[in-house]
Formats: C-alpha cells, sequence, structure tokens
C-alpha cells in the first residue's frame, strides 16, 4: 500500500498539534482501552495520522475544536476497532443485564391498583359534563380545543374542567396513596432481602 506524503507545513502544523494535545489524548484513550498503554498509544498514533491525512477540515479549526476533532476520531477509532475484534458483540448481554429494568415490586402493583381503581371510581363520580370532559382528555388523548368542539363549550371551560377534575383526584386519592406509602414504609425489611 502506497502511503501519501503531506506536505511539509502540514506536517510542521501537524506536529506542533502533538506536541499541544498528546498528552491529554494518549490519558483519554487509556481510560477508554482500560489502561492498557500499548493500545492506547496505537489509538493515539492512529488519530494523528488521520489528523494529519484531513488536515484540511483539522487544520481550520481553533484550538478547542481541534482537541474535540482528536478526542471524537479517537474514540470512533476504539469503536471500530471493539467491532472489527467482536468484543462489541461480548459486551452487549452483559450490558443488557446491568441497565435492565428490575421486576416491578408486588407491593407497588397492589398499591397502584388500589390506586387506579380509586381513580376510576372518583371520576365515574364525577358530574356528567365534567365526566366526560376528563374522559376525552385522559383516556381519549384529545386537546381542549377539540373537546371544546365537540362538546359545544368554550376551551376555557374545558380547561377549568380538567383542572376541577384532576384536583378532585388529587384529594381522592392522596390521602390513601399517603396512608399506604407509610404503612408499607413502616415494615421492617427481613436481613439480607
Amino acid at each position: 500500500m502506497k502511503q501519501r506524503r503531506i506536505p511539509k507545513q502540514t506536517a510542521d502544523q501537524v506536529t506542533e498539534l502533538f506536541d499541544r494535545e498528546e498528552q491529554s489524548l494518549m490519558r483519554f484513550a487509556a481510560v477508554l482501552t482500560a489502561g492498557d498503554s500499548a493500545c492506547a498509544a496505537d489509538l493515539v498514533q492512529r488519530t494523528f495520522m488521520a489528523a494529519a491525512l484531513d488536515w484540511g477540515t483539522v487544520g481550520e479549526r481553533d484550538i478547542y475544536g481541534q482537541a474535540a476533532w482528536l478526542r471524537r476520531t479517537c474514540k470512533n477509532k476504539w469503536i471500530d476497532d471493539l467491532r472489527r475484534s467482536g468484543t462489541l458483540e461480548h459486551l452487549l448481554p452483559q450490558l443488557a443485564q446491568r441497565y435492565a429494568c428490575p421486576a416491578p415490586d408486588p407491593a407497588d402493583t397492589a398499591i397502584a391498583r388500589m390506586v387506579l381503581e380509586k381513580c376510576w371510581q372518583t371520576i365515574a363520580a364525577l358530574p356528567p359534563v365534567r365526566r366526560q370532559v376528563a374522559l376525552l382528555h385522559w383516556h381519549q388523548g384529545y386537546t381542549a380545543a377539540e373537546i371544546a368542539q365537540l362538546l359545544g363549550i368554550q376551551p376555557s371551560g374545558v380547561r377549568k374542567h380538567i383542572a376541577c377534575a384532576r384536583r378532585t383526584l388529587q384529594l381522592s386519592v392522596s390521602p390513601d396513596l399517603d396512608r399506604q406509602l407509610i404503612d408499607t414504609a413502616d415494615v421492617p425489611k427481613e436481613e439480607g432481602v
């Protein structure tokens, strides 16, 4: 493979960039490679070679832009190495397991069901127009303007109905929810659980 020769002026500018950013980029690469100094040095070298070959883009940036370009390119080269080596595929199950959502706590599920049932009872007990507005808004996803057009009332009236229904729900559900949360917080946890 024939290597491209770069002009002396570009080589001098890349050397200046190397002198300024090499140590910082080496620390960055060491973090990426989990402290493998040989891999980090190789990564840094390939990053500066890429900068030399793409100096038209890199050279136009200020010093902060050049440092950012070097870090982004270094990280991208590291990711490319992971993909080529197949390491990424081995990491995916571990990452999925690490960041998976835990199963819901049965007690939390029971409380949520009780609160939801109380919400439905409260909505069913609302005056007919307010109940209709609440169901259209929360259950069907209609906007205040759409509900106003459907029911032939002013949008401000719809917003008032929604606010009153929300307040009624809060007053109805909050005491039960607070009591349930306090009751479950007072239960001592078993050792090792």
